[in-house]
């Protein structure tokens, strides 16, 4: 007899990964796999508090956007516990660059210092 085709792997999850807040934070698709493979996030399952000393919310997860994307509990939480996502913030800004390249680009030769011609050439 020829043996089974051994199905194609589908997709996989980290179930521990954002469990704490698995009921807003994870995808269906992530409910639904990792309910059928550790019984973690399913429907009707009460939530899980963290381990004892864990922290609640991870603060560096989704930092560059916290204004737009934290729940207002983790934006309490990371002010709280590590300074981060506190109201009067500042958004945070990429850093900014030394020097403009595109001033004064037509004539770059003349113009430009030994530093700028190093740091845009």
């Amino acid at each position: 007899p020829t043996p089974a085709p051994t199905p194609a792997p589908g997709p996989s999850f980290d179930c521990a990964a954002g469990f704490p807040n698995w009921e807003v934070g994870w995808s269906q698709n992530k409910k639904d796999w990792c309910c059928s493979h550790t019984g973690k996030g399913c429907p009707g399952t009460p939530p899980t508090a963290a381990p004892a000393g864990a922290p609640q919310h991870d603060c560096g997860a989704g930092f560059t956007n916290w204004e737009a994307s934290w729940s207002q509990a983790k934006k309490t939480f990371c002010c709280t516990s590590s300074g981060k996502g506190c109201p009067g913030t500042p958004p945070t800004q990429p850093p900014s660059l030394p020097h403009d390249c595109n001033a004064g680009f037509a004539h770059w030769a003349a113009v430009w210092s030994q530093g700028k011609k190093a740091f845009c050439c």
